[in-house]
């Protein structure tokens, strides 16, 4: 999920659609497509099926979301390592 626009380099208007964040409070999504984000190594990986939630104060990427697509991650020794399958 992403607050700013600007951000997409694709994007969809969405009329209605709440996302249930952890505390259970309801976020409007206003909008979908897909981001680029680069990573320490400078590769650029694109997220797609961003949403876009104009109340946040902050970009919120799922794990288990980014897993389950063509994202391996796993946690070894307090650092967090995302990479894409097959690379």
């Amino acid at each position: 999920m992403c607050p700013q626009k600007h951000l997409f380099m694709t994007y969809e208007k969405m009329s209605g659609g709440n996302i249930l964040m952890g505390n259970d409070a309801p976020y409007k999504s206003i909008g979908i497509g897909s981001i680029q984000i680069k990573m320490i190594n400078g590769v650029v990986r694109t997220l797609t099926e961003v949403h876009h939630v104009h109340e946040l104060k902050k970009n919120v990427v799922f794990i288990g979301v980014m897993d389950l697509k063509v994202f391996s991650c796993w946690v070894e020794g307090g650092v967090m390592q995302i990479k894409g399958k097959g690379k």
